[in-house]
């Protein structure tokens, strides 16, 4: 995860500040310098949810040094990341490669809403900001990012770069890629952004 968050970073995609650490000492410490509250999680684990491997919203170095050690177990090191934000909606933005049109964007409703919205638009590369802007507004999760019943409005203008900064970073790698799932981009209020909380990059072998 640390990995391709990297990867993805110099072409625009915000990701949360992070540090890459081997125990739950160095953890704790690099929390602290981070700034509270964190995210924990156990680096080397396909399923992190399901495995206890994510811990959220840690407030202290005791704190994170008690969740480093309780996922030690299955966890080949940590990933220490800055909380972001409540986010006014949670999008998955993927790349897959097609046979026949070549590497293609989907974007759609994220985060626990995958399973339950059967939400998301197809966006063939390369694209426009304009297009993205179109298939986005296509989509039911919409309804949350123009400030449904009076919740804030989220930030649609950087989805939209964001998204676009995917589609560059797809179409840059586009022989070596084989898969790209950034789930979930959080968008937060207006003029605040969007975050990729979690990011997958996975190279051709």
């Amino acid at each position: 995860e640390h990995d391709s968050k990297e990867a993805v970073k110099p072409f625009g995609l915000p990701v949360p500040e992070g540090r890459h650490v081997a125990t739950a000492e160095e953890a704790a410490k690099a929390a602290a310098a981070i700034g509270f509250p964190v995210a924990l999680k156990g680096s080397g684990v396909a399923h992190k949810t399901e495995a206890g491997a994510v811990k959220l919203n840690l407030k202290s170095e005791a704190e994170v040094l008690d969740a480093a050690k309780a996922m030690a177990g299955v966890a080949k090191g940590y990933l220490v990341e800055k909380m972001a934000a409540k986010p006014v909606a949670e999008l998955i933005v993927g790349a897959l490669r097609d046979p026949v049109a070549g590497p293609v964007l989907t974007i759609g409703a994220g985060g626990i809403l995958v399973e339950l919205m059967d939400d998301s638009a197809i966006i063939t590369l390369p694209t426009t900001k304009a297009d993205i802007a179109k298939a986005i507004d296509g989509l039911k999760i919409t309804k949350l990012l123009n400030g449904y019943r009076g919740q804030a409005k989220g930030d649609i203008a950087a989805l939209v770069d964001a998204v676009h900064a995917a589609g560059e970073f797809v179409i840059a790698k586009a022989d070596d890629i084989e898969e790209l799932d950034i789930n979930p981009l959080m968008v937060l209020p207006e003029g605040q952004g969007v975050v990729a909380a979690d990011a997958l990059v996975r190279m051709r072998v």
